[in-house]
């Protein structure tokens, strides 16, 4: 036994200092008694000089057994380890409690080398160094946000909205429209305007780019005799961010303008020149950020001397295939150009699983000036736009110029100007230059290259208004506050949690805000593990790049329409009993569905599934054919998948690779018992335990993700497992259903969904916020009705929150 000793200033050891005062008084009166009767039967208590020394001791012992024998897997403050046991030591168990956790099964697969008085010390430093709500407490103080730079996809997106804030209509909502206009012009075959031939324009809605004439003409009142020339107009919205490869093929001439609303500029691709009738193939490429649509205008002429005419659009989005330009990709009006800098950047920091701007390297320093260059080099070509100069020989001309300096600096360090940052941002940079054009490049390269727009909490003791608006901008939109939030920060406002809670819900509106969304499922679902996946064609003659094409439009079809959704249910995303299919999917996927709605550009449908086949994204077939080997289906992959990113349990890195060498096992034996002989060992089955099951129930889809009752060999499918539930009971899952039933109704399951949103939208860690972060995420999310949206403003408001006291919430404090 471990000495203790009562000390009359102090809460006995292990006394819960969140207990009601009655229980606290019941607690002391029990010790003091059992201390009276110790000393009545003479057995002396030890000096407390003693006990502190017996008491360091026991702690020094505590942190050498951690260090040796938990600290890899739990960190050395307990903050936890990636891909071991990534939750932080803390909880609410007592002292005795967790001595007896660790005593029974700590560490794992090593359960008898800390027991007895080995445990006890290793829980008595565990619980007062970081574990307890005291020690807790203690350690809150030393944890803070990292200061981070912007990521990668954050500085695109801000240079965009930075340029883009200065041109007329760029923040103004998309409509619901879609398609392009097209319009087709000729002469009347007979009918006269004066001397000359009447002049023919019909206008349709275009839902792809695809038209051919032969010797008929179009239409009646325009002659085939003559010149016809038809022009399709408006914008394309990527939908991805990336390069994007524009394929114009075409028997005549054509021009075609991209991301350049002014048509009177030359094409970006001239095919006027013809020679000869054949079809010619002509390639634009183009580099495009997620979420913003970019105007696009495609002029082809069909002489009367032509025989055929023909002419197609397509594209090819990154990941995707060649395609005509879907319909929902398509608005028949102009938007505004978008200045995207397409400036190459080493990749974020992604080590802690999330991607977060805390490298910094030469590399990276070098791309940032190389981009400054490139935005300069933008902002000058259009800058009579920009700085909203009529003509060239304004007369306000410089002192536009310079207005737009100063709002650009403003806009980019997210806050007004004071006369310094004038000086060092606008005056300095100006002064000297020999042009306006080289004065502007100085400003903007100056600006930025600041630290003040690379590092928006550079130098942040004690947030103000406009610093709540640059965290809530960068949370929910990657990006830049809008007028909206700069208002809202001059009056002062967003020092007030309500008013803050109200600016992110109303930002949510925002279609940044659904780029954004879909940059976390990109993560969350791995959706870049589908790139290089192929197939046997012997055995899927199904499989090709445009099938997966197909499948991830309507696995993200799905996750738009649960997330924007009334209700933006989670628990949908693993329970929906639907799909969005097209003419091909549905007869793979699908052939007995009956239509839930109307069809999404004439192409892809929600149809409701009948039975429990389909659990929203654990059965998508897009995820089931990417966790799936070339020619078999792959329980392994998918229960991996499933429990880091479906359940939300740790699992550690294996000791040794080993891969599924199918020739070395009888071909009669089915996967499961292929994958039940390779994981026997017990050095596997610590992880397999759980893999296992999971990846099992999975089995009634093939590695397409098409159901199925059988194998490949006939043998019946049996997905039936026992699975280790949260508290260590046995839980009997039979099918995907199983699993997703299970992971609603799991807390760690929708705690790691919550702490994957956090880090995504954040690029921080909950801890640094505060010790209860997490749980009050998680408790907040479950009363919400797990709504999405909800925890995605809750966490945007937490962030853009932190480091307010009520000493800053007058108006008096923000500048």
């Amino acid at each position: 036994m471990i000495p203790r000793t009562i000390d009359p200033n102090q809460p006995p050891a292990g006394l819960n200092p969140m207990m009601n005062h009655t229980r606290q008084a019941q607690s002391m009166l029990g010790l003091w008694l059992l201390a009276g009767a110790l000393l009545a039967t003479g057995v002396m208590l030890p000096r407390a000089k003693a006990s502190t020394n017996d008491a360091a001791a026991v702690m020094q012992r505590g942190k050498t057994i951690y260090e040796k024998m938990c600290a890899s897997c739990h960190g050395d403050q307990g903050q936890g380890v990636k891909y071991e046991y990534e939750d932080p030591l803390i909880g609410d168990r007592s002292l005795a409690s967790l001595t007896r956790k660790i005593d029974r099964s700590m560490p794992e697969d090593e359960e008898d080398s800390c027991v007895g008085d080995d445990a006890a010390a290793v829980a008595r430093y565990v619980y007062d160094t970081f574990y307890s709500p005291q020690a807790r407490a203690a350690q809150l103080a030393k944890i803070k946000p990292d200061l981070q730079r912007l990521t990668v996809p954050q500085y695109r997106r801000t240079v965009a909205d930075l340029i883009g804030s200065f041109r007329k209509g760029y923040d103004k909502p998309y409509t619901d429209k879609r398609g392009l206009s097209m319009r087709i012009n000729g002469h009347h075959p007979t009918e006269k305007k004066g001397d000359k031939k009447k002049w023919v324009d019909h206008r349709e809605l275009a839902g792809e780019v695809f038209y051919e004439i032969a010797d008929k003409s179009p239409y009646d009142d325009i002659d085939r005799g003559d010149r016809i020339s038809v022009t399709w107009e408006g914008s394309v919205l990527a939908d991805r961010t990336g390069e994007y490869e524009f394929v114009i093929r075409s028997r005549n001439g054509f021009d075609f303008w991209f991301n350049d609303p002014n048509w009177r500029n030359p094409p970006q691709v001239d095919g006027s020149v013809v020679s000869g009738n054949d079809v010619r193939e002509v390639k634009y490429s183009a580099y495009l950020i997620a979420g913003w649509a970019y105007p696009v205008r495609l002029k082809w002429s069909l002489s009367e001397k032509e025989a055929t005419g023909m002419i197609e659009l397509q594209w090819k989005p990154p990941g995707g295939v060649a395609e005509r330009i879907p319909m929902r990709a398509m608005m028949p009006y102009e938007t505004p150009k978008v200045a995207v800098v397409s400036t190459p950047f080493p990749p974020d920091d992604a080590s802690m699983g999330y991607e977060r701007g805390t490298a910094v390297s030469r590399a990276w320093q070098e791309a940032t000036i190389r981009a400054a260059i490139e935005a300069a080099n933008l902002v000058v070509r259009d800058l009579d736009e920009l700085a909203d100069i009529k003509s060239a020989d304004d007369p306000q001309r410089e002192a536009k110029v310079r207005k737009f300096c100063e709002q650009f600096v403003a806009r980019a360090i997210r806050r007004p100007l004071d006369d310094d940052a004038k000086k060092r941002f606008v005056e300095h940079p100006i002064s000297g230059a020999p042009d306006t054009d080289a004065a502007v490049k100085r400003v903007v390269l100056m600006t930025l290259c600041s630290a003040e727009f690379l590092y928006p909490e550079a130098g942040v003791t004690r947030p103000d208004d406009y610093d709540v608006a640059a965290r809530l901008a960068l949370a929910l939109w990657d990006s830049l506050p809008d007028d909206e939030l700069i208002k809202a920060a001059e009056r002062g406002q967003l020092h007030d949690p309500e008013h803050i809670a109200k600016q992110a819900q109303r930002m949510l509106a925002d279609r940044r805000a659904r780029s954004k969304v879909h940059g976390f499922f990109d993560h969350w679902l791995e959706l870049d593990r589908a790139k290089n996946v192929s197939k046997d064609e012997k055995v899927f003659p199904e499989f090709d790049a445009a099938l997966m094409n197909d499948l991830r439009v309507s696995l993200e079809m799905f996750l738009d329409d649960v997330v924007w959704s009334d209700a933006s249910d989670y628990r949908q995303l693993l329970l929906a009993n639907y799909l969005y299919v097209n003419d091909r999917l549905r007869k793979m996927y699908a052939p007995q569905a009956t239509d839930a709605g109307d069809k999404h550009d004439g192409e892809f449908v929600r149809v409701n599934l009948s039975g429990d086949r389909r659990s929203g994204v654990i059965t998508h077939p897009y995820l089931l054919t990417a966790f799936a080997y070339h020619n078999a289906t792959s329980p392994i992959h998918r229960g991996v998948f499933l429990t880091r990113n479906i359940v939300g349990r740790h699992l550690k890195p294996p000791p040794k690779a080993i891969s599924l060498a199918d020739a070395k096992f009888d071909p009669s034996l089915t996967m499961r018992q292929k994958v039940t002989e390779l994981t026997r060992d017990s050095a596997c089955m610590s992880c397999h335990a759980t893999i296992n099951p999971l990846g099992f129930s999975l089995e009634n889809y093939d590695g397409l993700g098409r159901w199925r009752n059988a194998d490949a060999n006939d043998k019946p499918i049996n997905a039936a497992s026992d699975f280790a539930g949260d508290d260590g009971d046995t839980v009997r899952l039979g099918s995907a259903r199983d699993v997703a039933e299970f992971a609603v109704n799991s807390r760690p399951a929708r705690r790691a969904f919550v702490r994957q949103m956090f880090h995504h939208v954040t690029k921080q860690d909950t801890s640094a916020y505060g010790i209860d972060t997490l749980d009050d995420l998680e408790a907040s999310f479950a009363e919400s009705g797990f709504s999405i949206r909800k925890l995605l403003a809750s966490i945007a408001a937490i962030d853009a929150a932190y480091g307010l006291t009520p000493a800053t919430a007058s108006l008096g404090d923000t500048p």
